[in-house]
């Protein structure tokens, strides 16, 4: 009797086949699916945790009486108004951690489907599919989306830009276009990386009307937008960026937590800037350093499939020259912003945008070698998503989800209200000062007062707290004992007095600092909450300190 040893890769075949006829009868189910998880994952990432210090600092901003004092406060920040806005509206549904992060993760689902809608309509199912997986279930996209920030805005509304300049230009429809430019328009109000998204689409756009010779509507439409996008820009420039531009906050950016992000010719050459942002820029992505550096080289590999044509794709136009030039564009940009020290490059979430230009490229090279395999793929992107879960590379500064408990912020709360006397300030640095401000306060507008030179004062539930200034986000031992001496000096502390420090957010390092440098406090007592909330008490001339 002969054996028969090909039987199971046939069975195996036949399975892979019928699951791939399933794919192609069910797409839009198949996707419909998966948007549900990334939303069930945007909303476990969001549930029962406290507030991150930039968060709250977005709630505090929003937190004023008028929409006047909203969008002048809004000015104080690096971004633009839209988020401020829309939280001064949203704060009257809630003000519960779940509540204030709801429109990111509505934001950050309904990116993932339009994603889908764009990838299906430019690359087909299979780049569509496995592309969804990645936007969907990929760690740092989903826990962007379980925040109060700006990104997932700034994603949904530049996909549907993307995503309406297609509908425009396959339908010769000047109100698609109108479209199109409405949301880079959002885009351009909730994040200033928006301003290298548009000159992306605005030259990529202009490219395809050439080829196409649209209606005169569409051109008159296309031209209208850009007018307005460039008129917004201008806008924004004059009102905002060039006050921000040379300030404390900026010069901070510029040398501290983005300092890579920017070129600076005594650390490298350019082509090293160029190399290492670039694959930063995917280990962000994929938040793992290893797993980005590969899907760096699957990039690469994408763009060259796409070139040589081993990529199906479901229509003539745009060329595959066109979708090469779209995916490669917005790293050119964005990494010839950072040589001149305009906008950071690398693995930051300032560049989130380019998930939207990394993902597709990553898909088409996954798909590629998969040829036309359905499940392949999306096997594939699922082990990728799997081990950037497990194995995750973090970026500091950052809080593990077990110290950002909302349980130890109530505790922190309760430890104040019972255990720290009214009659005994609070000194906090800045970040802390926010955090403890929005959950002390419970959610009330903070009013500082001007009883301090150099400080912001505020009382919250009978507690007075003085706070450093914003160019001083976290204490470090030398500006903490700096400031110190100031407040003792002026009077403002007086000798005998005790004093509570706290500190909560990302960097919370101050007492084990102090412990190892000053001798006189080598016994310091701390209350701590997790590892990202700590108390403890000095008293003013103990011991010489």
């Amino acid at each position: 009797m002969t054996a028969r040893p090909e039987q199971p890769a046939l069975d195996r075949t036949a399975s892979e086949g019928s699951v791939d006829a399933w794919l192609d009868a069910h797409t839009d189910l198949a996707a419909s699916i998966l948007v549900a998880l990334a939303f069930a994952s945007r909303l476990w990432a969001a549930w029962g945790t406290f507030l991150n210090p930039d968060e709250a600092l977005h709630f505090f901003i929003a937190n004023q009486p008028s929409w006047g004092s909203a969008y002048r406060a809004s000015l104080t920040m690096a971004h633009p108004p839209l988020l401020i806005f829309l939280i001064y509206a949203w704060r009257d549904l809630g003000t519960s951690e779940i509540v204030l992060r709801l429109p990111s993760i509505l934001a950050g689902t309904a990116f993932c489907w339009v994603f889908y809608k764009w990838l299906n309509q430019l690359f087909g199912r299979s780049v569509a599919l496995t592309g969804l997986i990645f936007a969907g279930l990929l760690p740092p996209l989903v826990l962007l989306s379980a925040e109060v920030r700006q990104y997932e805005l700034l994603l949904l509304f530049v996909i549907s830009a993307a995503y309406f300049l297609e509908r425009a230009l396959a339908a010769n429809s000047a109100g698609f276009m109108l479209l199109c430019s409405a949301f880079t328009c959002l885009s351009m109000l909730s994040h200033y990386s928006a301003f290298l998204f548009a000159a992306v689409l605005g030259i990529y756009s202009l490219w395809r009307l050439i080829n196409r010779a649209p209606t005169g509507k569409v051109v008159m439409a296309w031209i209208a937008g850009q007018t307005v996008a460039v008129a917004l820009a201008g806008f924004l420039y004059a009102t905002h960026i060039s006050r921000i531009k040379n300030t404390s906050m900026a010069e901070q950016a510029f040398d501290s937590w983005l300092r890579k992000s920017y070129f600076h010719p005594a650390d490298g050459s350019p082509l090293i800037f160029i190399v290492a942002r670039t694959f930063s820029v995917f280990q962000y992505l994929l938040g793992q350093f290893v797993v980005g550096d590969i899907a760096g080289f699957l990039f690469i590999a994408g763009i060259v499939f796409l070139l040589r044509k081993q990529t199906a794709l479901p229509r003539s136009e745009p060329t595959p020259l066109q979708l090469a030039a779209l995916l490669i564009l917005p790293f050119a940009i964005n990494c010839a912003a950072g040589l001149l020290d305009l906008y950071p490059y690398g693995g930051t979430r300032h560049s989130v945008f380019l998930a939207v230009f990394a993902i597709p490229g990553i898909s088409l090279c996954v798909a590629g070698i998969s040829r036309q395999r359905k499940l392949s793929p999306i096997v594939t992107a699922v082990g990728i998503v799997f081990f950037c879960f497990a194995f995750q590379s973090v970026r500091h500064p950052y809080i593990y989800r077990a110290d950002q408990k909302r349980d130890l912020m109530e505790q922190a709360v309760r430890f104040v209200r019972e255990q720290v006397p009214p009659s005994a300030p609070l000194f906090v640095d800045y970040e802390s000062g926010i955090l403890l401000g929005h959950y002390l306060c419970e959610q009330r507008p903070v009013v500082y007062e001007d009883s301090i030179p150099g400080f912001l004062v505020f009382n919250c539930g009978g507690h007075r707290v003085v706070s450093a200034m914003h160019d001083l986000w976290a204490f470090t031992p030398q500006m903490f004992l700096q400031q110190w001496s100031d407040l003792v000096r002026n009077g403002e502390f007086s000798n005998g007095e005790t004093i509570w420090v706290a500190q909560a957010g990302w960097i919370v390092n101050l007492d084990d600092s102090l412990r190892k440098e000053s001798p006189q406090l080598h016994n310091l007592q701390t209350n701590a909450f997790g590892k990202n909330i700590r108390f403890f008490a000095i008293k003013v001339g103990q011991t010489g300190f």
